[in-house]
């Protein structure tokens, strides 16, 4: 699969969401909650960071995530001042396990550093550095959930059938767990969806 064969398939993945540094989770929480009206599915602590999960779609647990640790200064966009350094990372939903692999295998063939596989439960993710350093994410959902933020290392070595026997027995451990289409179903009143006004002609 090299890199450098034009001909090779693209990596199955979709765009899913976004996490933010910032400075103060809770006025950003307002804003995107009160003035955007988001819904936050989850709040905690992990990685020395404070967290916030935020979504408009019970189909997707989080679409923003606030993260604390944004410093007070950061160096201003030398081309635009419209834009800044503040993404906490970009993630990218992948279709299945095979999936994964394949996007790791290209990313580790590529020299990405901060490669990082993790088990949260509710998903299986990588993560790992562009050649910026912005953080990526590519994940595929599982099918339990349990509140979040949960991390453990991702054992990519073993097969899919282990990894996937490993995250139901621990999801089904974890205080909180339900089926995840059961909290979509259950968040879902919670939430308002968008829906395109239709003009006629």
């Amino acid at each position: 699969m090299g890199l450098g064969n034009e001909q090779a398939k693209a990596p199955n993945l979709r765009f899913s969401h976004m996490g933010l540094s910032v400075r103060d989770v809770e006025k950003m929480e307002d804003f995107y909650t009160r003035i955007l009206g988001f819904t936050v599915t989850d709040r905690g602590h992990a990685g020395g960071m404070d967290l916030v999960f935020l979504s408009r779609d019970p189909a997707d647990h989080h679409q923003i995530v606030l993260a604390s640790g944004r410093p007070e200064q950061l160096p201003a966009n030398t081309a635009n001042p419209q834009f800044g350094p503040s993404i906490n990372q970009i993630s990218f939903q992948m279709g299945s396990l095979a999936d994964l692999r394949d996007i790791g295998a290209r990313v580790r063939e590529y020299g990405t550093t901060n490669f990082f596989p993790a088990n949260h439960g509710i998903a299986w993710s990588i993560y790992t550095h562009d050649p910026e350093g912005n953080n990526l994410e590519f994940f595929v959902d599982t099918e339990w959930y349990f509140p979040q933020p949960f991390l453990i290392p991702l054992e990519l070595d073993k097969s899919d059938e282990e990894i996937y026997s490993l995250t139901e027995k621990l999801s089904k451990a974890q205080p909180g767990y339900e089926p995840y289409t059961q909290w979509r179903q259950k968040i879902a009143p919670r939430m308002t969806t968008y829906r395109a006004s239709v003009v006629s002609s």
